[in-house]
């Protein structure tokens, strides 16, 4: 564990990241994946209609944005347009939204009218299941061939993207609590940086 500080202490330019999270932010294991990147050295940013639930420590180094109206529709626009100045005044390297269906769909906006890339998209459970299906489905298959990479949990989440629309090869199987998930995460963040236009 003192290694893993250390090193994240020394990371430079070329290794650290600014990564801005969209993402739910009273869920634990959204932030647990937010502190991960932090501990790492990385800048993390959280953009969240949802407050960090009390009790719930989050590194100090990890910059909260509260997101003052809903993510979901018919308030999307709005929250994008919030989001947009705060993400052109960062700059970061990666966008990732978590959960495809809300925060996904605010990370195409971002990156199809902001022109901010890339970014990376989360399937959580069965929202891409369901709401691929629902009004949200158009939405969906419009972000899905923006983003670089999209990481799901499930063969079964992965075929439904797949048929979506999404290349196989940019589908990313791996647990959002899994450490060495992470790690290989952080270096397909480190390429996509490296080849990004």
């Amino acid at each position: 564990m003192a290694f893993r500080k250390n090193w994240s202490k020394n990371l430079d330019n070329k290794t650290k990241l600014k990564l801005c999270l969209l993402a739910n932010a009273s869920d634990e294991l959204n932030l647990k994946w937010a502190n991960s990147f932090a501990r790492r050295g990385h800048e993390v940013h959280i953009f969240s209609f949802d407050q960090i639930k009390d009790g719930v420590e989050i590194a100090k180094e990890i910059k909260f944005h509260h997101l003052v109206f809903p993510v979901k529709y018919p308030f999307t626009y709005l929250t994008f347009f919030q989001a947009q100045l705060s993400l052109m005044s960062l700059k970061p390297d990666i966008i990732h939204a978590i959960n495809m269906s809300d925060y996904g769909i605010l990370a195409g906006l971002v990156c199809r009218i902001g022109r901010l890339k890339p970014i990376t998209l989360t399937a959580v459970g069965p929202d891409i299941l369901y709401d691929a299906h629902t009004a949200h489905g158009w939405a969906i298959k419009h972000v899905l061939p923006l983003s670089k990479v999209v990481t799901c949990d499930t063969d079964e989440i992965a075929l439904d993207m797949v048929k979506l629309g999404m290349k196989e090869d940019h589908i990313f199987l791996m647990s959002r609590s899994g450490e060495l998930d992470l790690s290989r995460l952080e270096a397909t963040y480190l390429a996509m940086r490296k080849t990004r236009s």
